[in-house]
């Protein structure tokens, strides 16, 4: 195989600097720990797959997808994240993430893919679109935060 070409395997914990860094690209900032924390959490999972395509020992993106299964609907899998190094895109590494993806899916027995892309995403919406993506809907997304801030606890001194 020739050092320059792009190949893709199965992300592992040593990807977590490289994957908490192209998660910053992506919007999502996060230290090296805490990533590696996360992939610690889901890399042995058998309901989540993450794929890493790389050139030589470089990571130049990655992908996450995981089987949702809701009491309304069948299972289907979404990609989490999907995310290509600024300096690789247009090199195709997005589209093999993607069929990555799409052949874990098969394998799981689902008969969907889906995607969630932010509104302001124009790019990410023609990348989709262009691999048979389809869009269904538009909505809100809310959250309730569980965990107290630390102002709070501050706050709270002793009783």
């Amino acid at each position: 195989m020739n050092e320059d070409s792009i190949r893709l395997r199965r992300m592992a914990l040593r990807d977590a600097p490289a994957v908490a860094s192209l998660s910053g690209e992506l919007g999502y900032p996060t230290d090296n720990a805490r990533m590696l924390a996360r992939l610690t959490a889901l890399l042995d999972r058998e309901d989540h797959a993450a794929f890493v395509a790389c050139r030589g020992e470089t990571v130049l993106g990655w992908s996450h997808a995981f089987i949702c299964q809701f009491v309304e609907s069948d299972a289907f899998v979404e990609i989490g994240g999907l995310v290509v190094n600024e300096s690789a895109r247009g090199l195709g590494v997005g589209g093999t993430l993607v069929e990555a993806i799409t052949d874990w899916a098969r394998t799981q027995g689902v008969a969907e893919v889906r995607v969630r892309s932010n509104i302001k995403r124009d790019r990410a919406h023609a990348f989709y679109k262009s691999r048979g993506f389809v869009e269904t809907k538009l909505q809100r997304v809310f959250a309730r935060p569980l965990l107290r801030q630390e102002n709070d606890e501050a706050n709270d001194g002793a009783a």
